[in-house]
């Protein structure tokens, strides 16, 4: 827990002094104004009880100087801490989105999307609040208790000892509501993932929720993820509702426990009626931050539960630059060296997702520069583990892929995909611009380059009918297009990359006749010297081809 805090608290680097500081000027200034307004009570009772009344003037003027110099000081602090605060929770969150992009692709094919979506939003966002509220108002308490003993000892130390020890035992009470609290808070955070990921499916399968009959059973799921997160909710409500019933009946012990005191005390003489005004008056400053610090530390619990989760993911295995293969003892598995002409050299691979079932096992083939080649296979044989393979999205187990003539352990992974385009089954379009969407293929592209793309892939005339043209803003997931118009716009995209491999992961199997033939032109611009690799199952996409492969279970 105190190793998570520390932890989160280096995230944010050179600037951490500077919120810690600003936290420290804001509090001074605030208990500060409040120490001083307690010595002018402590003169004024003073005056009344004597009759003299001369210097009156210079304390009231003294007390609203030091009054305007802490609203300022505290003033300042809290601008400042703001903005500290804010930049802090934006590196945290730069920092989330970051490492979700170096993620492995394996990481996105075993967890659901809502997984890292909770991580972004839920688990950042109360992570956050250790930067924006809960360590500021735990430090304030902690630093404002320090400031208003100092005053509370030199007026009396006796009376305040005893102040002290019902304040402690108050503390210990609220100290006991800080496991519970964590445990809720973290269970909070799986019960909004799990909520999060039912909703996620709900909407992405709208079209089979229309369709089926399944649109009862799906938002009773969600209801129950929904009512599972309010139950917890709950307790959380119940816990902190009972802290605050706890903290105000304390309050009214402790205030009963200084008159009972103060009397006593002012009795014996150890005191006068002037200090006892004023330690009053800093008592109930000092009771209300010593009952924040056990009402704040159960919630940094919580906020810590949620910087927990974060970690976990921060510290998840990323996708190296350059994988690492073992070296080959056998005879039967080194690589040879392919022939120049030979463009993508696939050599005895093995591959497997786990131990129990090999998906590829001594897998080899070759393409020629140029070629056209068509993988072939019923379903689960493998073809789009190849695919993945090919990118560099795994690592073989055995064998050895070559591109252009180069070992796949000599090339890092951004050389690998920088020689290969690749046009899905199902393109992703982002919701932007068409011009942007092919633009994705190589940055920086220019819009003459951008249309010459357009018009090579068979898509120039039906963007240039759309209203904007080219600066036509997609819907999500390009829905505002036909499957063979966002098709044509992804192979414009695999153009404008220009990479010498071109793969095919069966681009036309979702088209119609009409959509399939104008596709297939598009292909035919990709085969300008280019070497492509189609997973095919349609005969018309297995003829175009000039050799085919064939994968078995």
């Amino acid at each position: 827990m105190v190793k998570t805090f520390f932890r989160f608290m280096r995230l944010m680097g050179d600037r951490l002094p500077i919120y810690l500081g600003a936290i420290l000027l804001s509090t001074i200034g605030d208990a500060g104004r409040k120490v001083a307004n307690s010595y002018l009570i402590k003169d004024i009772v003073a005056a009344a009880q004597t009759g003299n009344a001369d210097n009156i003037f210079l304390l009231v003027l003294g007390n609203f100087a030091v009054f305007v110099f802490g609203l300022l000081l505290w003033r300042f602090g809290i601008i400042r801490y703001n903005i500290e605060a804010r930049i802090g929770a934006g590196k945290v969150e730069k920092l989330v989105f970051s490492k979700a992009m170096r993620l492995p692709m394996s990481y996105y094919e075993k967890n659901h999307s809502s997984d890292f979506m909770s991580k972004l939003i839920f688990d950042t966002q109360k992570a956050s609040d250790i930067y924006t509220s809960r360590l500021r108002r735990l430090l304030s308490a902690f630093i404002s208790t320090i400031v208003y003993l100092i005053p509370m000892f030199y007026f009396s130390w006796e009376l305040t000892l005893c102040l002290i020890g019902v304040s402690l035992f108050s503390f210990g009470v609220n100290s006991l509501f800080a496991k519970p609290i964590k445990t809720a808070g973290r269970k909070l955070s799986d019960k909004n993932n799990k909520m999060l990921e039912k909703l996620t499916s709900i909407l992405s399968g709208m079209e089979l929720i229309k369709i089926f009959p399944v649109r009862l059973r799906l938002s009773k799921e969600y209801e129950d993820a929904n009512k599972e997160y309010f139950h917890i909710q709950k307790r959380t409500n119940h816990l902190s509702a009972g802290l605050e019933c706890l903290n105000s009946m304390f309050d009214l012990i402790g205030a009963l426990a200084f008159l009972g005191l103060g009397i006593w005390f002012v009795s014996l003489g150890r005191i006068n009626l002037g200090e006892l005004t004023a330690l009053y008056t800093l008592y109930g400053a000092f009771r209300n931050v010593f009952l924040e610090i056990g009402q704040y530390l159960p919630q940094m619990m919580n906020c810590i539960a949620n910087a927990e989760k974060i970690f976990e993911f921060l510290d998840m295995e990323e996708e190296p630059e350059q994988w690492a293969f073992e070296v080959c003892k056998d005879d039967d598995c080194k690589a040879v060296k392919p022939h120049k002409n030979v463009m993508l050299s696939v050599q005895n691979v093995s591959f497997a997702y786990d131990k129990d079932r090999k998906v590829l096992d001594n897998f080899s083939m070759e393409v020629e520069k140029g070629s056209v080649v068509a993988v072939v296979g019923e379903s689960g044989c493998g073809k789009s583990t190849l695919v993945k393979l090919l990118l560099g999205f795994y690592p073989v187990e055995k064998g050895s892929i070559c591109v252009d003539g180069k070992e796949y352990q000599e090339l890092t992974l951004k050389e690998i995909r920088e020689k290969i385009s690749y046009v899905p089954q199902e393109p992703y379009l982002y919701e932007t611009t068409i011009a942007e969407n092919i633009s994705y293929g190589r940055y920086g592209a220019s819009r003459d380059e951008i249309i010459a793309a357009a018009k090579a892939a068979n898509a120039h005339d039906f963007i240039i009918k759309l209203p904007n043209g080219y600066d036509t803003v997609l819907g999500e997931r390009g829905n505002t297009l036909s499957g063979g118009e966002k098709q044509r716009i992804a192979i414009a995209r695999a153009i404008i990359r220009n990479a010498p491999v071109v793969i095919l992961d069966e681009a036309t199997s979702a088209l119609d006749n009409e959509s399939e033939s104008l596709v297939q032109e598009a292909i035919k611009a990709l085969k300008d010297g280019r070497t492509i690799l189609t997973i095919a199952h349609r005969p018309s996409s297995i003829a175009a081809a000039d050799a085919v492969v064939h994968l078995y279970s």
